[in-house]
Formats: structure tokens, C-alpha cells, sequence
């Protein structure tokens, strides 16, 4: 069967069954599958798609997993693609590359929210048939979940993010108050220490416009209880959990914990507030511990300490985190699919997963290298926290995301800015989504 390319993100109508849309330009994707899982024996040059990796001690990580690449398949050069640093521009202009049927990158490294949008639309190659037996269980299940559409992985791990409770220990301990273990116990310590003048702001996030503020919703419904999608893929938010965590969002901007700008803060702006001493907490991804804990630009560098995220009262529910992350794609029009797919493997592999742990500023995916030296070594907090945390997934298993994101993003906003309800916003929310689910939002 050939399949011809799609735009990305259009609408399902003549598409073939889901689990054969290979992104194949007209080439039959048995073919292909056949040509990446064969290791090239021959000299092959790749090109990778890859934004900076964080790095803790100055090296380019990027070079370094090339490198090793290199040595394991002298046959092989791989060479660099610099890619945005920004996950919304970088799906833009890979899409167009690929939409053209350009067969470079023949890697391309990808957000975990892309792998349904980009396999519905034909520009990623179905990967499952190429991963070794019980590749997946050396992963969390939110990262297998997130990386399947039509009941295949159109994405290969490479890096885990996941949020955490950042804090200010020196002033906990000055007021003798312990971590927060609730969301109701971190209200009233904000609270405390805001009356005390010790700090502008309780409670630091990113409530924008925005992805960002999509993966702080995920994370306040799964603390609740409440689902977003149903396991058929449909819309189920409502009830008295959802109503909660909409309810907890209002609750910071209108008891001042949160001030009324973080309607408009998105990862960079509650980090860059933290690091020079406005917040007493923040909510934010990992990487967000190297630059607040680096005295050259954080005020509050060795004052800080990182915990999970706390849950609700009565619950029984904390330490939940979105699953983020980085993962790479093959390009289905690549002229080198055996050398592609064996580094986007390698990549998966335990090398390069230490190597992450020693030398990169991200949490490794493969979980047994979170307890591992090199993890240990790297003294950082959040690292030594990712595998206790209860990682949960965006909806993302709609090829529709970005609307389903706006679904969500759009009425929490309005609910943190106080133009309507808790249980309005959730009312505008399942409405949203059912009205992405169909394809006809914008």
C-alpha cells in the first residue's frame, strides 16, 4: 500500500487505517520497515535535527552522543541540524520540511506531544515493529502512552521532563513551617510568610495563554482525580474533581498567593521571578533546578531545595508530574532508514542514558538510570526525585492536540483572571474539547 503525505494536523477524511500512516512520499511501507530494521553495512551519512541540550558542565551533549555513536558504527557520520528552542516553532518548521518530502533530517528530535499529529500526518515513520521485545518496559508507561497512535509508537525516547515544587528552605525554616503537603497546606504557608513581608509572591506557575499552562491543568485534574479523555479518546471533564482543580487555580490569584500576572507567565517568566527572590514557590520543569540553584544568575542559588509537587487533602494523590520530554522521530523520506533508526535506538540505549545523567542538564528516560552512579553523581535533586514521581500524560493521543490544548488552556485562563467560573470553566472546557475532538476548532 502507498500512502500519499498530508498536511499536518488536517482532517482524517480518506485516511487509511491508522496504524499504516507512515508519512511513505508514495514508497510502500513495508519497504521501509524492511529498510530500517536492516543496519547499514555500507558508509551512510545522517542528518539529526536537535535544539541545544542543557549541559552541567560546559560540554556540547549533542557532540558527545555523536561521537559515541560514532565509535560503535565507524561506517556512519552524523552531522547536526540546529534546531528552534522553542517546542511550538520547532514543530512548525519541521512540519514544513517534512511536509515537502525532504529527506533530511533523517532524525529529528521531537516534543512527546507530537507523536499522534505527526503519525496521522504521515511525516513520521511507525516504529513499534523496529524496537527490540520489552523495549518499553525500561520506560515509564506515560512515555509509551504519549509516544502510540493507532496502536503504534511513532517516537523513540530519548529525555524525560517532569515538574517539581521548587521552594525557598531558608524561609520555611525561618518561620519553623515544613514542605507543604497539600495544596490547601501550601495557600495557608504562602499566606504566613507573605504577611511576614518575607516575600512579594506565595506561589510562582505559568497560567498563560498557553502549552504551558495546558500541562499545569493535566496536572491539577489528574491531583483531583478527574480525566480529560476517556480511553476511547473521549471527552469525560466534568464532575466535582474537575470543578476542584479549577476552583484551586482561582484560589491563588484571588487569595494574592499568586499575583495577578501569572495570567500571563509562561516557563521563563515564573523561573526568572523565583531565581531572583519575588517567590517563596514555584512550579516548573527540571531544568528550571540548574539555573535557580547557579549563584552566577540566581539570587537564591543554595537556598533552595526541590520536592514533588504536593495533592489535595484527602486524596491520597501527590508527587504527579505531566510527562514531557524529548524523543526522536525518523523521517519516513529518509534515504538512510537502517542507519537512522539504529541512532534513534541508540539514543534509547543505555550509553547515551548515562551519558545524560553525567553530562546533560535533563532527566534521562530509561528509569533504571535514575537510581544509577552517574545519576547519583550529579547531586541534582530532581534527578535523584524523577522515578518516585506519578508521571501523567497529556491528552495527546488525538491527532487534534493543539485544539484540544486550546480547549483547555483557553477557559483555565479566564478562570485564573476571574472572568468566569470554576464551574464555568469546565463547562467551557468539555466543550471545547468535544468540539476539537470533531476537527472543527481552529
Amino acid at each position: 500500500m502507498t500512502l500519499s503525505r498530508r498536511a499536518l494536523l488536517t482532517s482524517a477524511a480518506g485516511v487509511a487505517a491508522a496504524g499504516l500512516l507512515a508519512g511513505c512520499g508514495g514508497r510502500n511501507l513495508d519497504d521501509l520497515l524492511a529498510q530500517a530494521a536492516t543496519v547499514p553495512r555500507e558508509p551512510a551519512r545522517l542528518t539529526w535535527w536537535v535544539s541545544e541540550i542543557p549541559s552541567r558542565r560546559g560540554a556540547v551533549v549533542a557532540d558527545l552522543i555523536i561521537r559515541a555513536f560514532e565509535r560503535r558504527h565507524p561506517l556512519v557520520r552524523v552531522s547536526k541540524i540546529n534546531a528552534l528552542s522553542t517546542s511550538d516553532g520547532n514543530r512548525s518548521a519541521i512540519a514544513t520540511q517534512l511536509a515537502g518530502g525532504s529527506p533530511q533530517p533523517d532524525v529529528y528530535l521531537g516534543d512527546t506531544t507530537w507523536p499522534a499529529q505527526f503519525g496521522h500526518a504521515s511525516l513520521a515513520l511507525p516504529v513499534e515493529t523496529l524496537l527490540p521485545s520489552g523495549f518499553w518496559d525500561a520506560f515509564p508507561a506515560a512515555l509509551r502512552d504519549s509516544s502510540t497512535f493507532g496502536g503504534s509508537a511513532y517516537a523513540v525516547p530519548f529525555f524525560i521532563d517532569s515538574t517539581y515544587l521548587f521552594y525557598r528552605k531558608d524561609l520555611l525554616a525561618k518561620h519553623g513551617l515544613r514542605t507543604p503537603r497539600s495544596w490547601e497546606e501550601l495557600l495557608h504557608t504562602s499566606r504566613t510568610v507573605q504577611r511576614a513581608g518575607d516575600v512579594e509572591t506565595g506561589f510562582l506557575w505559568q497560567a498563560g495563554v498557553s502549552e504551558s499552562l495546558t500541562a499545569n491543568v493535566t496536572e491539577f485534574l489528574a491531583d483531583a482525580g478527574a480525566e480529560v479523555l476517556d480511553a476511547r479518546g473521549r471527552a469525560v471533564l466534568g464532575g466535582a474533581e474537575a470543578e476542584r482543580a479549577f476552583s484551586l487555580m482561582a484560589d491563588f490569584t484571588a487569595h494574592g498567593v499568586s499575583p495577578r500576572t501569572v495570567a500571563t507567565y509562561k516557563e521563563s517568566d515564573s523561573q526568572d521571578a523565583f531565581a531572583n527572590g519575588r517567590g517563596l514557590f514555584l512550579r516548573n520543569w527540571s531544568y528550571a533546578w540548574v539555573n535557580a540553584s547557579n549563584p552566577k544568575v540566581s539570587r537564591v542559588a543554595g537556598r533552595i531545595a526541590a520536592t514533588s509537587r504536593p495533592g489535595f487533602e484527602g486524596t491520597g494523590r501527590s508527587g504527579v508530574s505531566c510527562a514531557g520530554g524529548w524523543s526522536n522521530f525518523v523521517n519516513p523520506s529518509s534515504q538512510e532508514l537502517g542507519a537512522a533508526m539504529e541512532f534513534a535506538r541508540f539514543c534509547a540505549g543505555s550509553e547515551v542514558q548515562r551519558l545524560l545523567a553525567q553530562e546533560a542538564g535533563v532527566i534521562p528516560a530509561m528509569t533504571s538510570v535514575l537510581s544509577g552512579p552517574q545519576a547519583r553523581a550529579a547531586g541534582d535533586p530532581t534527578v535523584l526525585r524523577a522515578a518516585g514521581l506519578r508521571l501523567v500524560a497529556r491528552p495527546v493521543q488525538t491527532p487534534y492536540y493543539p485544539q484540544v490544548s486550546k480547549a483547555l488552556y483557553t477557559p483555565a485562563n479566564a478562570v485564573v483572571r476571574g472572568s468566569l467560573s470554576p464551574a464555568a470553566g469546565v463547562r467551557a472546557a468539555r466543550e471545547g474539547l468535544r468540539t476539537a475532538l470533531e476537527g472543527k476548532a481552529l
